[in-house]
């Protein structure tokens, strides 16, 4: 078996962005990547919700940690770590904060800092496709990681390869649709409020 120098580095290079990734969630009250160039200033309203916050940093915790694993399931989920990572990087900016303005909005809330979201939905339309596109090589990655841990007896990587493919479903059939959505909402009510 190959191992690069870029393999081995990579799970510390990981553990250590997918801290920074932590931290700045929680804070979430900073400046979020809209686009490379662009920042949006982030609400208090606009923030990822906290259920999917958790269950992002538990999943990278998981990822980190089969990282580390030694043999073949190891340098499987090294694979996955590394298409999955970006993506994760560009949903936490662009297509899990909407989804913080859903409750506000189904309650009929609209506040002027709600069109904040906009640069963020409509980052997420425009790359749609692209993003579903990692999703296909984050799933097939996915897939080898579960058949490795299964062949070799990894439980626990196993279910982590489990739980990651219906994270991905749910964001495919849930989450972007639901973002796209809000981003449209605000703008139509933003309208509906503007209008003479």
């Amino acid at each position: 078996m190959r191992c690069s120098s870029f393999a081995v580095a990579l799970p510390g290079l990981l553990l250590t962005h997918l801290t920074l990734i932590s931290s700045a969630a929680v804070a979430q009250t900073s400046a979020v990547g809209v686009t490379p160039r662009q920042e949006a200033h982030v609400t208090a309203q606009i923030r990822i919700p906290e259920s999917l916050r958790i269950e992002h940093e538990e999943i990278h915790a998981e990822l980190v940690r089969a990282t580390k694993a030694p043999g073949s399931v190891g340098e499987a989920a090294r694979q996955l770590a590394a298409v999955l990572h970006p993506h994760f990087v560009r949903e936490e900016e662009i297509a899990l904060p909407p989804l913080g303005l859903l409750a506000p909005l189904a309650r009929g809330e609209l506040t002027p800092e709600m069109r904040e979201v906009l640069p963020m939905t409509d980052s997420l339309r425009t790359e749609l496709p692209r993003m579903l596109e990692e999703h296909r090589a984050i799933r097939s990655a996915t897939m080898r990681l579960g058949d490795v841990a299964r062949a070799e007896g990894n439980e626990q990587v196993a279910q982590l390869a489990s739980k990651l493919a219906l994270h991905a479903q749910g964001e495919e059939e849930l989450f972007y649709p639901a973002a796209v959505l809000v981003g449209d909402l605000v703008r139509s009510r933003m309208r509906t409020t503007s209008a003479p």
